[in-house]
């Protein structure tokens, strides 16, 4: 069997999607309810309107909602192996006639594009039901704040320190999104609380280490190392960073796609490994 075939590809990602089609209403519908809910509170409970909406109760909405959306999305991404928990669901998974590679793409494409596509376009119907009833309630400022929740792209040519802003944005999002990917392969149960428990675990660990090497090293030679990056530009620095991240992350989705492809009927009581 070939590791990869396009044919072959589509027909699991089709079957993923179907078998989970279920979920898929079932989100869609809640998250739009969640949304219409945050921005009508925010909208039209703890604001006056004596003097009409305006944008601030309207961007406080939308900020909740984006912070939903962020935290669902890292929650969707550690559920690479949720059509796999139980010994059945693993036993169809394994014997599914396709390469674990193709598997294993179907189920980051559902995870960590397909889902978040669905509530991004569940929070874009929220707010346009939201802005019809703002019409109708005789609102004479009425704005969407779509601005919080969509991806700004910077069109200009000489803009470069916003693009690689956003690079390094990009990077540093899809190098956390990997993050609960392993996490989601690697933990049997319960995958997001644990990955969240062990990313602030090894964060104490770290910040401890790199703590006691800055008192070991000293003030001054801490200062003097840094004034030797005094000439690099924020661009520079910026476009490097973006590097490291996303070295990080294609090692974090091999790292994941290597423990997939241990997946067993029987597994470890708490390690899918």
């Amino acid at each position: 069997m070939k590791n990869f075939d396009i044919k072959r590809f589509w027909q699991v990602l089709k079957w993923t999607v179907l078998t989970e089609k279920k979920s898929i209403f079932t989100a869609a519908v809640a998250f739009l309810c969640a949304f219409l809910a945050i921005q009508l509170f925010s909208c039209f409970t703890i604001f006056d309107l004596s003097h009409g909406l305006g944008s601030g109760p309207t961007f406080a909405g939308m900020m909740t909602c984006a912070a939903v959306i962020g935290f669902m999305w890292f929650y969707y991404a550690s559920g690479v192996l949720g059509n796999a928990r139980t010994s059945q669901q693993r036993t169809t998974a394994l014997m599914l006639p396709a390469s674990n590679m193709e598997k294993f793409i179907a189920r980051i494409i559902y995870c960590c594009i397909l889902m978040p596509l669905i509530i991004y376009v569940a929070a874009f119907a929220a707010t346009g039901l939201r802005m019809l009833l703002e019409l109708i309630a005789g609102h004479d400022n009425i704005v969407s704040g779509l601005s919080i929740i969509g991806f700004k792209v910077n069109m200009n040519i000489n803009g470069a320190t916003d693009i690689f802003s956003s690079f390094f944005d990009v990077s540093m999002t899809c190098w956390n999104i990997s993050l609960f990917v392993l996490g989601g392969v690697f933990f049997h149960q319960r995958p997001f609380i644990w990955t969240i428990v062990s990313l602030v675990a090894i964060s104490i660990v770290f910040g401890t280490i790199f703590f006691y090497i800055g008192v070991m090293i000293g003030e001054d030679n801490i200062k003097h190392f840094l004034m030797n990056f005094r000439g690099m530009t924020f661009e520079t620095f910026d476009f490097i960073a973006s590097l490291v991240f996303t070295a990080f992350t294609l090692f974090n989705v091999w790292l994941s796609y290597w423990l997939y492809k241990r997946l067993q009927v029987v597994q470890h009581k708490w390690f899918n490994v």
